[in-house]
């Protein structure tokens, strides 16, 4: 897993497993943590976020909805 995450593509996103998902997904909320302690331009830290959670969001519907 990377330690800084970039922006990702949706065939990136299609391709990681849930587990990794979920890592990511909490690496982008401490990286968006840690640029606001540190005052600097939150955009982009939060546009990676949401992708992330919102990708893993989609997949615990699907998840719950074949229940």
């Amino acid at each position: 897993m990377p330690n800084s995450l970039n922006m990702p593509s949706n065939y990136e996103l299609l391709s990681l497993s849930d587990g990794e998902l979920v890592k990511r997904v909490g690496l982008a909320l401490r990286q968006l943590d840690k640029a606001e302690e540190q005052g600097e331009n939150t955009t982009e830290k939060t546009k990676i976020y949401q992708i992330y959670k919102n990708e893993l969001a989609k997949r615990n519907y699907r998840q719950q909805a074949h229940r």
